[in-house]
């Protein structure tokens, strides 16, 4: 056995100790995500109008609502995206916050996704006046959201059917690409959702 024999598999042990690391690291946050998804699902169902009814009592205009609503469901994707791939660079507890924090984020948008899919008079009730901003707000970011996953998909499908295998480098310029993108499209749907 050679010294070059014997790096190459000291290097092969550590990428399959990595991508299980990030098989281990997704899974915990996929099932984060779907635990915050139920809780603020049945929070919005079962106390949707207590909440909105003390969101009320807050000097906040529309406008502010729909600022809060997009907040909620546009950026949230974004910075799990650009965590993901910027996660090397975190210590594991920093990590694991992170984790916890996004999935918390995109679990949310359960709160306020019912009223898009029934009415808002449903699950807000009398806190109708905060929850038709907000749910309008979070429309316009979900949207921005969608495209930008969509735009993802694709130029993903495009780095991989152009090159074997990516290099860091190809992998590193096509998300800061990705990243500057998503920014563009959460800057116009923030200005349709507040104008």
């Amino acid at each position: 056995m050679t010294a070059t024999d014997g790096v190459s598999r000291m290097s092969e042990v550590t990428r399959h100790r990595s991508r299980r690391a990030d098989d281990s690291e997704l899974r915990r946050f996929v099932l984060a995500a779907a635990g915050f998804a139920v809780l603020f699902l049945v929070i919005g169902l079962r106390f949707g109008e207590d909440v909105a009814g003390q969101l009320q009592k807050t000097p906040t205009t529309a406008l502010g609502w729909r600022l809060v609503g997009w907040l909620v469901a546009g950026p949230p994707a974004l910075f799990a995206l650009v965590s993901w791939h910027d996660r090397r660079r975190l210590r594991t507890e920093q990590r694991a916050r992170r984790v916890l924090l996004m999935a918390a984020w995109l679990g949310l948008n359960m709160f306020i996704l019912p009223a898009r899919l029934t009415s808002v008079d449903k699950e807000f009730g009398t806190g109708a006046l905060v929850g038709d901003p907000l749910s309008a707000g979070w429309t316009w970011g979900a949207l921005a959201a969608l495209v930008g996953m969509a735009f993802s998909a694709v130029v993903l499908v495009v780095l991989h059917r152009t090159v074997d295998e990516p290099t860091p480098d190809q992998r590193d310029l096509t998300v800061r690409f990705l990243e500057r993108a998503w920014l563009v499209l959460l800057v116009v749907s923030l200005r349709f959702a507040l104008y």
